[in-house]
């Protein structure tokens, strides 16, 4: 039986892909909770944790050094950097003992990926089904959605700034076809 160092070590990508009008960039580990609350204890759990928990469905909010998006009527994402690991998901364990909620580090199973340039969009919406206009997916809006047929969380940091996070096992997948998708809109 052979042994894969890799499967130990973690899943080798490049760290930036460039193909004309869109840099791809894997972005650096950072720590990721998912918070599920009760709407009536939503307030009281962001102020304990130094955080703002948005009400709407899709909407993020950034304090403290950390992204927080509302996923669904009683759940949030928190991506904040990995140094602050063990004092914020400390705090929300302790948390956990005063309010009813569950608090779960996802840390290593998500990637990251940094979509930008002015085909960004472009590129995203050849896998992605949403509408990205500015408009209907303005700056700020993160949603769980599919890159062909992987499962992502998208979300807007500017016009032209995309990130998709992915679980790492999809992490060359999705960079191969989102390298494809930009070769394909760059010869056109």
């Amino acid at each position: 039986m052979s042994f894969d160092p890799q499967y130990i070590t973690g899943i080798e990508i490049p760290d930036v892909l460039q193909s004309g009008a869109v840099i791809a960039v894997v972005a650096e580990e950072k720590l990721r909770l998912s918070l599920r609350v009760k709407s009536s204890d939503r307030a009281a759990i962001g102020k304990e944790l130094g955080l703002t928990l948005p009400v709407k469905i899709g909407a993020t909010s950034n304090k403290a050094e950390a992204m927080v998006a509302c996923l669904g009527p009683d759940e949030w994402i928190v991506i904040a950097d990995k140094d602050k690991h063990s004092k914020l998901y400390g705090k929300a364990l302790k948390l956990s003992g005063k309010y009813i909620m569950s608090v779960t580090d996802i840390s290593h199973r998500n990637v990251a990926l940094i979509l930008s340039g002015p085909a960004a969009a472009e590129t995203v919406n050849v896998g992605c089904p949403l509408d990205l206009s500015l408009m209907a997916f303005p700056i700020g809006k993160c949603t769980r959605t599919v890159f062909e047929s992987a499962p992502i969380m998208l979300y807007r940091t500017s016009e032209n700034t995309f990130v998709m996070e992915c679980w790492r096992s999809f992490a060359p997948y999705m960079l191969g076809l989102v390298e494809a998708h930009a070769k394909a809109i760059k010869s056109r």
